[in-house]
């Protein structure tokens, strides 16, 4: 099955946007991929003066700021915005074309909602940036279901990329095959991430949960605002019960870690894996990821009562543990 790109099944906020940018071009582009998008475009501003009045004449909800603006600083509008008390609801987030390594601490210092280089820019993009903000500081797990490597690559390098870009750490525990064409599509990129082998990462719910537990605290306890990771499971295939235990990981791990700033990409081959994997993947992922954004799943189902759902169906399964994840600051 094709990956869904972003569309209108991807976009359900509504949302309105201001563009301060002094090129004659990019406002033009920026309006058509952000309208495609279902996101309307209310304004367009070439100065820190002219975006600060239509910011606060039309109170949007996100407001798409160029770093360079002709002398003036991007960055400085972004504070006096953050500073405007007529504006509790705009989100600010920096556009360049400069690369994202070069601004990764200037981002990091500043009250904004995130950062997009120019050629990433897309309703998506600027959707999961909102979705983000959205979810504070808590837990964002999402399904990834691919049928080809050019889909998994389609749908983790933007979620990478705004990670880099706002200098998060990232892990990626992916079959090896999977290493090569992600390394090549992120370019000099690729050397700022944890590469992790699957199959090695991924031998038990509970040392995978460790592991993972392991990554998030240390990063956290490093000074880390938010960790991504994307985790592609073994999934094995000689015993119900052991299927079972990893689905049952998969829906406690929204509970599990709900209040601990992670992202979670988990990456399932519909090429590979039985119906029933792929079809309580969507049950126990609040997100599907489409494209380079995502959606809120219609199949999720609240984590108790899928875990009730499956020991019915696998009764073995409630003999086994359960084990929770959790990762809090403290631990």
């Amino acid at each position: 099955m094709p990956i869904q790109t972003a569309s209108s099944e991807c976009d359900a906020m509504e949302l309105r946007c201001v563009i301060v940018d002094d090129s004659p071009e990019f406002p033009v582009v920026a309006r058509r991929l952000l309208e495609r998008a279902g996101i309307a475009v209310v304004a367009v501003a070439s100065t820190v003066a002219e975006g600060l009045d239509r910011a606060r004449a039309l109170q949007p909800d996100v407001t798409l700021v160029d770093i360079d603006l002709d002398g003036e600083s991007g960055f400085d509008l972004a504070r006096r915005l953050a500073l405007a008390t007529d504006l509790p609801s705009t989100n600010v987030i920096l556009v360049s074309a400069q690369t994202p390594a070069d601004l990764v601490d200037l981002v990091a210092v500043s009250p904004v909602l995130g950062f997009l280089a120019k050629s990433d820019l897309s309703g998506a993009a600027v959707r999961d940036l909102v979705a983000d903000r959205a979810h504070g500081h808590g837990c964002r797990h999402e399904a990834l279901v691919f049928s080809t490597l050019e889909e998994l690559i389609a749908g983790t390098v933007p979620f990478v990329r705004r990670g880099l870009a706002a200098g998060e750490p990232v892990l990626a525990v992916l079959r090896e095959a999977a290493w090569a064409p992600l390394r090549e599509a992120l370019d000099g990129d690729a050397r700022r991430l944890d590469f992790v082998d699957a199959v090695e990462w991924h031998r038990g719910p509970q040392r995978t949960a460790e592991a993972y537990r392991r990554y998030v605290r240390n990063h956290l306890a490093q000074g880390a605002s938010r960790v991504r990771i994307i985790g592609q499971v073994t999934w094995p295939t000689a015993s119900a019960v052991a299927v079972a235990e990893w689905k049952r990981f998969e829906a406690k791990l929204s509970v599990d870690l709900a209040s601990v700033p992670v992202s979670f990409i988990c990456a399932y081959d519909a090429r590979e894996l039985p119906d029933d994997i792929v079809a309580d993947a969507r049950r126990t992922h609040p997100l599907l990821r489409c494209g380079e954004g995502a959606r809120p799943s219609a199949c999720f189902t609240e984590p108790g009562a899928f875990v009730r759902d499956l020991e019915r169906r696998t009764p073995e399964l409630a003999r086994t543990r359960g084990g929770r994840i959790t990762c809090a600051r403290a631990v």
